[in-house]
């Protein structure tokens, strides 16, 4: 059997692959239907074994065809008045006839059709091979005879015609050639009884190897699809894992470990770039008291709401948030300038006093509110990554140390004046 490409994709479901197992342990036991899918696993099975014997079936017209073309040196052995009819056959109607069989498998629009059209081919070559027979002036008339046995074996085997077409392709050549030996050319009985049962064996032979072939491409139609619908499962179930494994749980951001390798692959960026990286660093205000007082379940629902106004901060693609810690949440912002990181730490920061989340046990404000630090600078071979945090770290500790409720500004080079911005009760 040739070797069949995977060039056919044909994306499944998980109730789908329910009948595509079936389907596979029908064809395994046999029987009746084992030879036939369903309607839609058929057409995707059509489509599949079009694409995948084109070429074959291409190299073996072409091979057929020059071995027409060649073995018109036999018609040379007859009598110079048989010669004009071998060659009217071989060369005006079976040769072309090939050679546009072969043209149309390039025509790729109406490849739904090359089996029908290829059979059609096969069958004009046989029938041009009975005629030659009609013609052949030798008593046994076996010079063109055993060409039909070749022809039949071929399309059953070597031309990869589908099973139904090369059984009813291989009939109507036998029938044609029993009619011709008895009615046209009288053949002696013997000879008749001993043609007749190589032809018949001959089908019986290429019919079972023909079965068998496209019982295996079947089987590997059906362990293809079993595959790639496993593939992707697994791509899944791989992807899933990565991202639990960078996600936290409770809030849905990135966790320390995406924050961390978010900082990697954003800090070579920005250094191949010589663009600004800033970093901000959040905190929850007196979270400790409010856990303490409202209880765990309200503390994780805090965390997850002020996480929403963390996550909305982070609009482009190269801005990263993540949960940095218990009640700390970190901003990753590519390309950005301290002024700006400072509004967008602003604007963080009154989204989450704006939530309204009652905190009578804070010494700040009677909701909740955030502190931040922020640091900004451009990456070199000088600075380091744990600069830029260390930094953040330490402007959020200035943040809480003045007061809390506050954005506060730090730079590698410089230090900024502190922003306060106090809440005001109502």
């Amino acid at each position: 059997m040739h070797k069949v490409d995977m060039d056919v994709e044909m994306k499944v479901s998980g109730s789908e692959m329910e009948a595509i197992a079936k389907a596979k342990e029908t064809l395994e036991q046999g029987g009746r239907g084992a030879h036939r899918f369903p309607k839609t696993l058929e057409l995707a099975f059509n489509e599949y074994h079009r694409t995948n014997t084109l070429k074959h079936l291409r190299v073996a017209l072409l091979t057929g065809l020059c071995l027409f073309m060649v073995f018109g040196i036999v018609d040379l052995m007859l009598l110079p008045a048989d010669r004009t009819h071998m060659w009217i056959i071989r060369y005006v109607v079976i040769c072309p006839t090939i050679a546009a069989g072969l043209a149309f498998t390039f025509a790729l629009r109406f490849r739904r059709f090359i089996q029908p059209v290829i059979s059609f081919a096969m069958l004009v070559a046989s029938l041009g091979i009975v005629a030659m027979v009609y013609f052949d002036p030798t008593p046994a008339k076996n010079y063109y005879y055993s060409g039909i046995l070749l022809l039949i074996m071929g399309a059953f085997t070597f031309i990869s015609l589908r099973f139904l077409y090369a059984v009813s392709w291989a009939l109507a050549t036998a029938f044609a050639y029993e009619a011709v030996a008895i009615f046209a050319n009288h053949t002696d009985v013997n000879i008749l009884v001993q043609n007749t049962f190589n032809i018949i064996a001959t089908i019986i032979i290429g019919a079972f190897t023909n079965y068998l072939m496209e019982n295996y491409q079947r089987r590997d139609f059906l362990n293809s699809l079993l595959l790639e619908y496993e593939n992707r499962e697994l791509q899944k179930a791989s992807e899933e894992l990565r991202r639990l494994s960078i996600s936290d749980a409770l809030t849905s951001l990135g966790n320390r470990r995406h924050f961390d390798l978010m900082l990697d692959q954003e800090w070579m960026r920005s250094m191949r770039s010589a663009t600004p990286i800033s970093l901000i660093l959040l905190d929850i205000d007196y979270f400790k008291n409010y856990n303490d007082n409202y209880g765990h379940q309200a503390g994780d629902e805090c965390i997850r709401l002020v996480a929403q106004k963390v996550r909305g901060a982070a609009k482009r693609t190269g801005d990263t948030s993540a949960r940095y810690g218990g009640e700390e949440f970190a901003l990753l912002l590519s390309g950005t300038e301290l002024a700006d990181a400072a509004t967008i730490a602003e604007v963080c920061r009154a989204s989450v006093e704006s939530l309204n989340i009652p905190h009578g046990h804070s010494a700040v404000c009677d909701v909740v509110t955030v502190s931040a630090g922020i640091a900004t600078m451009v990456p070199d071979g000088d600075t380091s990554r744990r600069a830029l945090v260390e930094a953040a770290d330490k402007a959020l500790y200035r943040a809480k140390a003045d007061g809390r409720n506050r954005v506060v500004l730090e730079s590698i080079t410089r230090v900024e004046k502190p922003v306060h911005l106090v809440c005001q009760d109502a």
